[in-house]
């Protein structure tokens, strides 16, 4: 038996450290996250929450959102987190399947839920503030927090996949997934060996920083630069160790010109990480370890590299990408297929919920029972590690010229698409300028098509291309 929270439980972690603080915000202790979460598993209860109910959770961030993530999971619940940029039509039947006992949210979060008639179904509304807050004043006979024994495969947190490629596909990790994945992020960057916090942009690293008995500064999501200067003035204990984001973030730090020379240890998501961006990082933190991070929402991590070396062996190969993913991390398994990785391990997710027929696209169980999850990327093996090589829906061919053209373009910002008669077109920004150019440099590579296209680029980490919103 085994519960996700166990992992910050079981810690012996001072009550007055910080866990929690959003730039701008109020800071808020383990001691006081603890008895935040006490607070809202009385209210649960008050409401008749048992073992097993899900609460959909559509607040925005904060310190009680997560008491409210630690308080279902420690009573045995399940907690469906949904994103403002999630298109309802894509998650309303999983809501309706899942049918949530409470929908935490503010009033933001309840316009957007009340358009879907299985979230109006849901029988109790309340802010995360609430739910903490509602049973403090009354006495109670419990003093720590619930922790109720599950099945590592009971499902603990449901989340939803940026949609980049088709819809959004309703992603389940059980407490067992959980767990193994807060090892996982741990291990492959020794994160534990940073006393100071973590700076995070992604709501599941901060629960990852919560098991490691780690403080987190969080970035509100819109990354204003009016955040971001707060940092200078934060007081030592809350200089950040170490920082976990995507390129887009990285860019955008750089631009606001944020000091932060306390950082240690930077981890850039993205195989698609521009070489220029992971210079700029080695130019301005030059004592900082700086890792390439491979994964997706369903296998988070995979692989890990050291990012100077990738950037180097890349820029050898005439990239101008950071394309060298490195070597898989500790408990994950790979099958490579001709234009295919599938991946498997404890961290890594299990079918998806609802979708049958996804699952027999994405999904494979192989005889020990193991599932594995298609990666949607071709990744080639060779002697120095693992290289990205393209989606599995784009012909090699289609990849390498488009990576040519990066090269040729000095920036990233179009790609190759096949049009309904399969010829190439060649779409994205800055391009008019330049056509007579490619089409003289790439006149034998059969490119049909040039056309001028504001990139679109995906909802949650806002780097990679939307390809099939900006065709």
């Amino acid at each position: 038996m085994s519960n996700a929270l166990s992992l910050m439980i079981e810690r012996d972690i001072a009550d007055d450290l910080v866990a929690f603080y959003p730039l701008g915000g109020k800071a808020t202790s383990f001691g006081e996250l603890m008895r935040l979460s006490l607070g809202a598993q009385e209210s649960l209860l008050q409401l008749g929450f048992q073992v097993g109910d899900s609460v959909l959770l559509a607040d925005s961030i904060s310190a009680e959102f997560y008491a409210c993530v630690m308080a279902v999971l420690g009573l045995g619940g399940k907690v469906i987190l949904v994103e403002p940029f999630l298109p309802i039509s894509e998650i309303k039947q999983i809501i309706a399947a899942a049918r949530p006992k409470v929908m935490i949210a503010s009033w933001p979060g309840r316009i957007w839920g009340a358009r879907v008639e299985a979230i109006r179904c849901i029988p109790h509304w309340k802010s995360a503030r609430q739910l903490c807050w509602e049973m403090h004043s009354r006495s109670s006979k419990q003093t720590k927090i619930r922790m109720v024994p599950r099945l590592p495969t009971d499902p603990g947190i449901l989340t939803f996949t940026s949609g980049t490629t088709g819809g959004s596909k309703g992603v389940v990790r059980t407490h067992a997934a959980l767990i193994a994945q807060n090892i996982a992020i741990r291990d492959a960057a020794r994160l534990d060996t940073y006393s100071g916090p973590d700076l995070a942009i992604f709501a599941n690293l901060v629960l990852a920083n919560l098991g490691m008995g780690r403080g987190t500064l969080f970035v509100p999501p819109k990354w204003k630069n009016s955040d971001l200067k707060k940092i200078h003035d934060l007081p030592p204990e809350l200089k950040p160790h170490s920082l976990s984001a995507g390129p887009a973030f990285m860019e955008k730090l750089i631009a606001a010109d944020v000091e932060l020379a306390s950082l240690r240890s930077i981890h850039i998501g993205g195989a698609l990480t521009d070489i220029k961006t992971m210079k700029k990082v080695f130019s301005k933190w030059t004592d900082s370890k700086v890792f390439h991070v491979y994964g997706s929402s369903e296998a988070e991590p995979v692989a890990f590299s050291d990012a100077r070396v990738a950037v180097r062996k890349s820029e050898e190969r005439g990239f101008i990408q950071t394309l060298l993913l490195g070597d898989l991390i500790q408990g994950v398994d790979a099958l490579h297929e001709a234009d295919q990785i599938w991946v498997t391990g404890r961290h890594v997710c299990q079918m998806y919920l609802g979708n049958d027929e996804e699952n027999s696209r994405s999904k494979r169980r192989d005889e020990q029972d193991r599932v594995w999850h298609a990666m949607g990327d071709r990744v080639e093996v060779a002697p120095d590690g693992l290289w990205y090589a393209g989606r599995t829906g784009q012909t090699r061919d289609d990849f390498i010229l488009e990576q040519e053209i990066y090269s040729f373009l000095g920036e990233s910002t179009s790609f190759i698409f096949r049009n309904e008669q399969n010829e190439r077109v060649l779409s994205g920004e800055n391009l008019s300028r330049r056509k007579n150019d490619l089409q003289t440099r790439f006149k034998d590579r059969e490119i049909k098509w040039i056309q001028e296209k504001k990139i679109i680029r995906d909802r949650r980490h806002r780097a990679r291309i939307d390809r099939g919103a900006s065709r």
